[in-house]
């Protein structure tokens, strides 16, 4: 039963990583972050880098790792200020 709740883990967070990619490739081909919120990105932001936070606190604290949780956090955490910073630097198009 481990092994299916331990799958279930995997292939959620796996899913999560992947599903930010074609954002990210479409802001890399197009430079276009016209329609991009700051609230909801700045929140995106902080709320990944907090949360993951957390979690390997926790982790190290209890020498337990999730590593499903640490595949998606690290690789929404660069997705997501790659796309702050793309805000940042793309000019805006109208």
């Amino acid at each position: 039963m481990d092994f299916f709740f331990e799958s279930l883990g995997w292939f959620g967070n796996i899913i999560l990583s992947i599903g930010v990619i074609p954002q990210v490739v479409q802001t890399w081909r197009t430079r276009d972050v016209s329609s991009f919120n700051w609230s909801f990105l700045l929140m995106w932001a902080f709320g990944v880098l907090l949360t993951f936070i957390y979690i390997a606190y926790n982790d190290m604290a209890k020498n337990e790792y999730q590593w499903p949780l640490w595949l998606n956090y690290l690789v929404n955490i660069f997705a997501t200020f790659y796309l702050v910073y793309a805000k940042f630097t793309y000019p805006a198009k109208k």
